[in-house]
């Protein structure tokens, strides 16, 4: 089975008032700047650390709901919702998915003062571990479960607690179960989404080595360990050194060495034409850091189920985003890969079923997708071969400033 995300589904989280998406191998959100591409990856990072920590501790954590919930109008809206379909369980289908769902609910209490709040959730779980569907919805303090599975479905609706959630194994169901072992499972995928923003500064220092098991940092902050372990997987060591050759013809090697007087420290050094010795990355350029960044991270051969990536195109030359379109669509075959960018030349390099075009109207708003696949076929069509880029950032496809 390949775990996969297909579908995501919002309501009233910060910018994003109405927004269903479906997620492919590959899916680039495309608009200027403030348009509300980044709360999509916010979602995923939303729902990551409610696995984590539980509901209560990830919304506290970002100030409480009125700072994660839509702030446009005149009034709060009393709710907000957050959905996903996929695959994660053994017998789920893209024509039979999984589904997630999480309401949180922030309403007035009634005959209490104004400033008086009640603060709750639901959760619902769509699940395919048997020939039939299990469903387990988590109410306030009851949960109902209707399963197929032998002992899974309880004579009466067991408590649970108000701010219980199953993504943290807060489920009334046996925890060696089927449904509960497929529960784990979206929890661990959602863990393990990584949302990419390197920090040039931090992915330039001299770093800690040897660390077993470790993913490409968020903000590459591990980036020399990392790159350690990629030279022990020599096909993807090759693919990214010609890369990186490829685009800064100046650079023959990539070395990483142990700093002197430091305990299991080192750093990335580039052997570069026709220099004597090496270059330390702290000397490198903030385009060579970036790109160093973001094609290792497109190598990595064990990525986890999903890979968001903030402003990809951010400090790179026109002519890199070219091959990185092409290892975007690579790496899309180990790892769904969800992007943000505004650059015409990557887009360029798309399809229309790749592309997402995204605006925020007059109320603050996010549309995403603000233009169906099919509405973007039918102008490429007619507009006799011109390139998405360019058709986009001429207004014809929408999403402009």
């Amino acid at each position: 089975m390949n775990s996969r995300f297909l579908r995501l589904t919002v309501e009233n989280f910060r910018t994003l008032t109405r927004m269903d998406l479906p997620l492919g191998p590959l899916t680039v959100l495309v608009g200027p700047n403030a348009v509300g591409k980044s709360n999509v990856l916010r979602v995923f990072e939303f729902l990551a650390d409610v696995a984590r920590a539980g509901i209560e501790p990830t919304v506290e954590a970002r100030g409480g709901y009125e700072e994660i919930a839509y702030r446009g109008g005149n009034h709060m809206r009393s709710g907000l919702r957050i959905g996903l379909e996929g695959i994660w369980s053994p017998h789920a289908s893209e024509s039979a998915p999984d589904a997630y769902s999480l309401s949180l609910l922030h309403r007035r209490v009634p005959g209490e003062d104004r400033g008086r709040y009640h603060f709750s959730r639901r959760e619902g779980f769509v699940l395919h571990t048997e020939a039939a569907e299990t469903r387990i919805e988590l109410r306030p303090t009851t949960a109902e479960i209707v399963s197929a599975v032998a002992g899974e479905q309880p004579p009466r609706p067991p408590k649970v607690d108000p701010m219980a959630t199953g993504l943290r194994g807060e489920l009334p169901v046996p925890e060696d179960g089927p449904s509960a072992t497929a529960v784990r499972g979206l929890a661990r995928h959602l863990t393990e989404v990584r949302v990419f923003d390197a920090d040039v500064r931090a992915a330039r220092r001299p770093a800690a080595v040897g660390l077993p098991g470790q993913l490409l940092a968020d903000d590459a902050s591990n980036l020399v360990d990392f790159l350690l372990k990629l030279r022990e997987e020599p096909d993807a060591w090759a693919a990214l050194l010609e890369d990186v050759t490829t685009l800064v013809p100046s650079i023959e090697d990539i070395d990483i060495q142990l700093v002197p007087g430091t305990s299991g420290r080192a750093t990335v050094q580039l052997k570069e034409r026709n220099l004597r010795g090496r270059t330390s990355l702290a000397d490198a350029s903030f385009g060579t850091v970036r790109m160093l960044c973001l094609f290792a991270l497109l190598h990595d051969p064990h990525p986890p189920v999903m890979t968001c990536i903030e402003e990809i195109d951010h400090g790179l030359h026109p002519h890199a985003l070219e091959l990185l379109a092409e290892r975007l669509r690579e790496a899309s075959e180990r790892t769904q890969l969800l992007v943000t960018t505004h650059a015409p030349v990557l887009v360029d390099q798309l399809e229309p079923e790749e592309v997402v075009i995204c605006e925020r109207d007059a109320k603050g708003a996010s549309h995403i997708p603000a233009t169906s696949t099919e509405r973007i076929r039918e102008v490429v069509d007619a507009s006799e071969g011109l390139p998405l880029g360019e058709l986009w950032f001429s207004g014809a496809l929408g999403g402009g400033l």
